[in-house]
């Protein structure tokens, strides 16, 4: 029977006032995993279920459990962080207010834009109302060239 069977079994058969003979360290080191000869990872001589029966008996006797692990204090989130949707609604709420003051003005200006950009269509009245402007503008560059001579 290999040594930490025996160990093992020496171990689970006593009762915990009997640990009290031994010191802190030697009781802690059947607790933990520990490093065979070859140095690789050996379990622990005691369970975490033999380890749990043991502090429930040595505390039901009305011992303190010397073997407790100290519990760091967890850090309280009073505030819970909440989405990010939802923490910049306002500020979205206040843009949006702000863009559509003069949403108008902009709507007109893109319509016509659009119309601008169409490509028109050239009727009768068209050629008819190109064709008088022309006029106009040579009797204007008439007039103009006979009073410069």
């Amino acid at each position: 029977m290999s040594a930490r069977r025996v160990a093992g079994r020496f171990i689970r058969g006593l009762k915990p006032e009997y640990f009290e003979t031994y010191s802190e360290e030697f009781v802690q080191n059947f607790m933990k995993p520990r490093r065979g000869k070859g140095k690789a990872w050996l379990r622990p001589v005691l369970g975490a279920r033999q380890v749990a029966e043991l502090r429930k008996e040595t505390l039901m006797s009305g011992k303190a459990w010397p073997y407790e692990k100290e519990k760091k204090p967890r850090p309280l989130r009073v505030v819970k962080k909440s989405h990010k949707h939802i923490l910049t609604e306002p500020e979205r709420k206040a843009l949006i207010e702000e863009s559509l003051k003069d949403m108008d003005e902009r709507i007109e200006a893109h319509k016509k834009a659009l119309r601008d950009a169409r490509p028109r269509k050239r009727t009768l009245y068209h050629w008819l109302d190109l064709a008088k402007e022309e006029d106009q503008l040579n009797a204007e560059a008439v007039k103009a060239a006979g009073k410069k001579k």
